[in-house]
Formats: structure tokens, sequence, C-alpha cells
């Protein structure tokens, strides 16, 4: 026999099911992503036969496709290493320690024809814009684009 608690557990599971949206498909691919990483590296100034592009795990960001990138200093300097975050739906290239958003002319083109694939709302593709690589918010709303 349910008891009282049994019939009210089930319901609300119901409830908080129905309640839970469904995971919104990655729309960039990892190759993709490479490549956006690639321009901004350019936007940064940091090109060159020399730049290696590697997986990178960034625990903070496990939804979002991660790199790090590296070059030696022209100078006799120290190895300049990036690191980057790329939303898997939106393609935003995020400088994921510093927090910022790269910006490009040659990126915004790239992302404009990832929304026209990806057939998203303008409510939902600016929802998706709006997560970041593990920024606090106060982080991300202080941070202008690069």
């Amino acid at each position: 026999m349910m008891g009282r608690s049994s019939i009210l557990y089930v319901p609300s599971l119901f409830l908080l099911g129905s309640m839970i949206l469904p995971a919104q498909p990655h729309v960039v691919s990892e190759r993709t992503a490479r490549k956006l990483v690639q321009e901004a590296l350019t936007r940064l100034g940091a090109t060159g036969p020399s730049v290696q592009i590697m997986h990178w795990q960034y625990e903070w960001a496990p939804e979002f496709y991660t790199f790090q990138a590296w070059r030696p200093n022209p100078g006799n300097g120290p190895l300049l290493t990036y690191y980057f975050a790329v939303n898997p739906w939106t393609g935003d290239v995020w400088d994921a320690i510093g927090c910022e958003r790269i910006t490009s002319p040659a990126l915004e083109k790239e992302q404009e024809s990832i929304f026209r694939r990806a057939h998203l709302s303008a409510d939902r593709q600016k929802a998706l814009s709006e997560k970041s690589p593990g920024c606090s918010e106060i982080e991300t709303k202080s941070q202008g684009k690069r």
C-alpha cells in the first residue's frame, strides 16, 4: 500500500522532470572551435608556424571546448601561453583565464554563419551567448570585449 508521502512523491517527480529542458545539442564542432581559436590568436597577434594549439582540460567549463595555445617569445623571453574556451552553441571565443570574450570581424562573420545553421530563436541565441566559461557574473560583466 502506498503511503501518503509516496502519493506526493510520484507526481513531484513528474513535475520536476517536465520542468527540466532537454540539453541543447552542440552546434559548433571541435574542428570549427579550433579554427575559431586560430582566428582569436590572429586577433591577439599570436600567429605563425611556431604556434601550437592543444586540447586543454578546464574543469570550470566542462561544456565548452577548451584549448591552450603557446608559442616561443620572439625575443629570448619566456614561452607565451594562451587559454581559450569556445562556446559550443554560439562560437563565442573566451580568454578562459581573463574571462574576456575575444571578438574580431572574422570571428563575428563565422559566428553569424553558426547562428544561421543553428536555427535558434533570438531569445535562445541570446541566452546561449550569455554563457561564460566558469567566469563569475561580476567578472563577465566587468570585462569588455577584446
